[in-house]
This record gives C-alpha cells, structure tokens and sequence, in this order.
C-alpha cells in the first residue's frame, strides 16, 4: 500500500475545487441559438410604365424569285436555221422585237408565188364568165320573146306545133346556159376566197420563219444553233422576261393573324393588297439588299402539312433597279426574305411576352403593393404582346421575375431603362419621338 505525503495531498485539491466550480457555472455557459426576426423589406422589382405605343403589324416569309413571264419558243414550221442573231446566247438581254432566228422561207414563198398566180388566173377567169354570162343573158331575153310570139300563133294556128316546141327547146337551152354560167361564177369567186385564205396562211407561215423577241427578256437555254433542222413544235429557246419577278413565299397561319386584325380581314385578297407594304431582302453575306414590292395575289391554297399560306407578291423592273456593285438583278431562283407590312397602329398597349403568366399580369399599385391582373392579348409580334383588355396607360407592369407571387405584398419598383430601349428597338417606333425609317430601300 503506498502512502502519500500531506505535500502531494495538498496538490490534489485545487483541481477537484475547480471542477466543482466548472460544474456549478456550466448551465449558465450554454450558448443560445439566435431568435429569427422577420424581416420586413420590400422586395425590388423592375417594372414597365406603360404608355401608349406604335407598332406595325409585320410577317416574315421565305420564297425563291421566279419571273412573271416566261417563254418558251417553238417551232411553228419545219425547216432549217439559215440565221441567227449575234446576240443569241444565254445571259443576253434582249429588247422586245428583236430577231433571234430565221427558218429557210423559200418553201413558203414559192408557196405564196404560186397562190398568187393561182388568184390571179381566178380573178381572169372571173372575168371571162362574167362577160359569157352577160351574152348568155341577152341571149336568153330573145329567146324569151321569140317563144312567147311562137305561143300566141300557135293558138291562132299561124305556125305548127313543132315549131313551137323548137322555140321551147331553145328557150329552155338558153335557159340551162345562163345558169351554167352563173353557178360558174360563184364557184369560181368560193375557189377565190380558199385560194386568198391558204395565201394568208402562208403569209403567217412566212412571218414565222423569223423568230422574235415577244417582250424585253433575258435568255436562259439556247437549244439550237446555226444550219440545224427544226421540226414543227420543236423548242428553240427559253427565255425570263425582265419587267418583273414574282416570290410565291410561304406564311404560316399564326404569323398572319396581326396583319388581319390590323387591316380587319380575314382573307389577304382583294382591296387587301394596296394596304399592305412589301420588303424583300436578299441576304449578301455582309450587306442586306432590299427591293420594294407589292401583293400581287394570294396563292389560293393552304399548305397541309406546314399550316401557311402561300402570297405571291410582285418585284417591278427589277434590271432597272440594278446598281452594279451594290445591288444585283432578281433572276430566277434567288432565295429571299419577304416581309408585309400592314399600317400603323396607333395608342397601342404593349408590353413584353413574358410579363403574361398564365393570362394574368403582376402590377404595382399605387400602394406599391403587388396586384394580379387578367388580361386579354390581341396577338404577339416579336415576343411583344398587344394587350387588347386588361392594362390601362400609367399601370406599373412587373416585367422581373416574381415569385412567390402573393397578391398584396409590398414592393419596391424600379423602372427598367433596358426594356423601354427593346421595345423601341423592336417595334421601329420610340414612344416620345418620330417613327423610325421602316427600312426600305
């Protein structure tokens, strides 16, 4: 058993006096966690004043230019190329009349030579029958008489009965030759009319051995050539006319609803077309080209599978507008943008998509509480939504996210300068200034 002296006995008490006294202070050393205090902040929102708006009713489709005339030349005869034009190639540009080529007439101006040869010996003959039938008809006016005196003494008995029927016989023979004649002469004026109408068709078959421009075009397919042999029917060339281009561009259905409404029709046809404006743009690498065009007419159809609409609208003088270096001609087969335009809406409300949720709007009221709206949207452009009922002018729409949204809580607005310079941009048209230039050339 060991035995400790009363010096280390005495160093064992401070530590157990302490302890003691750890124990005992402990409870009051316990850290407390910190009460939550609600907090009572406004949350902070971007909003949009709203102020009446400008905006033009637009939709974009996509087409291939095409001309809006062709023309495809054959051969109304058959015979060889004798000429043709130095301008005759493909790419030329070539104004209306010009000759391009020339068949071997000589068949048809023997042909004429000989109708005219054959008219002419009709024209003598006619001439020789009307003075037979001219003798022929005095003839007849004496054997008339002599018949109706050889009548009267026969009743008196002054001559027998066969003189009387010799006077019949030649009356009658006279008779058959007046006629003869005059059946002559009006065959002979019917064969002069046949004869005057194969030398009118062989005139048009001699008009038809020169080929000719029938309006300003420009030659796409040269098929024959100098010394060839052409058959009736046999096409000689294909030819775009210049004056104007057609784009059959595709518009779906959903794109077309504003210009509707805007123009209140349902259909684009009739008067439709002269409300609309057109721009085409053709899409150069690092330039955008523009023309003007028009509505020319609907397509007639809708498309089964995609929804759209076909509308044709019509380029003029598309060469003429030409600048060379800056803006190239519209020939066939371009692939272009085409964008209508329907007039200007004035004191529009409009405010981003994306503000809508659910058809409802958040709003800060004059509280600056938050407060839902429902609304009714006319239809979207652009992702800006044309708010037909629900938001008045000055309403302070939230166009931030907002959630949870609780109907009444307090907010803290702030205008958002971003979205007034989109919807500037977007629409062409600032709220306190002139419209913008539209952008046609």
């Amino acid at each position: 058993m060991s035995h400790f002296s009363w010096k280390q006995r005495v160093l064992i008490v401070p530590p157990i006096v302490l302890g003691g006294i750890l124990l005992f202070l402990a409870p009051g050393m316990k850290a407390e966690p910190p009460t939550s205090t609600q907090s009572t902040g406004k949350k902070v929102v971007r909003i949009l004043k709203i102020e009446p708006r400008q905006l033009q009713p637009v939709a974009v489709g996509y087409g291939h230019t095409e001309p809006a005339q062709e023309w495809e030349a054959q051969s109304e005869l058959d015979g060889t190329i004798i000429w043709n034009s130095e301008k005759f190639q493909e790419g030329n540009i070539i104004s209306k009349g010009t000759p391009l080529l020339k068949i071997d007439p000589s068949s048809y101006e023997l042909e004429i030579a000989k109708l005219d040869a054959e008219i002419k010996v009709a024209k003598l003959k006619d001439e020789t029958i009307s003075a037979s039938l001219k003798i022929a008809s005095e003839e007849y006016k004496i054997q008339r008489s002599e018949y109706e005196r050889s009548l009267q003494l026969s009743k008196t008995g002054h001559i027998s009965k066969t003189e009387k029927d010799r006077a019949t016989r030649e009356l009658l023979s006279s008779q058959q030759q007046l006629q003869t004649l005059k059946n002559n002469l009006v065959i002979n004026q019917a064969e002069q009319q046949v004869l005057q109408t194969q030398l009118s068709l062989a005139q048009r078959d001699l008009k038809q051995t020169t080929i000719s421009a029938p309006f300003d075009l420009r030659i796409t397919e040269k098929l024959v050539g100098f010394a060839e042999y052409v058959n009736k029917g046999e096409i000689l060339l294909r030819a775009d006319g210049i004056a104007a281009v057609e784009v059959s561009a595709q518009f779906p259905l959903g794109k077309m609803r504003p210009l509707h409404q805007a123009i209140n029709k349902n259909n684009i046809s009739g008067d439709l077309h002269n409300e609309l404006d057109v721009l085409i743009e053709l899409n150069a690498g690092e330039r955008i080209i523009s023309w003007n065009a028009k509505v020319n007419r609907s397509g007639g159809h809708i498309d089964a599978q995609t929804q759209s609409q076909s509308i044709v609208v019509r380029i003029d003088d598309p060469y003429g507008q030409a600048q060379p270096g800056k803006k190239p001609p519209l020939i066939r087969d371009t692939f272009v943008k085409v964008t209508l335009m329907a007039p200007v809406l004035k004191k529009q409300i409009l405010i981003p998509a994306n503000a809508i949720h659910q058809n409802k709007v958040y709003v800060v009221n004059d509280e600056g509480k938050l407060q839902i709206k429902p609304v009714k949207v006319a239809f979207i452009q652009d992702q800006i939504a044309v708010i037909k009922e629900g938001i008045e002018v000055n309403d302070k729409v939230i166009v931030s996210q907002l959630s949870p949204a609780v109907k009444g809580m307090p907010l803290k607005p702030q205008p958002d300068k971003k979205m007034i310079e989109w919807l500037n941009k977007t629409t062409g048209f600032d709220v306190k200034k002139t419209p913008k230039t539209e952008g046609k050339s």
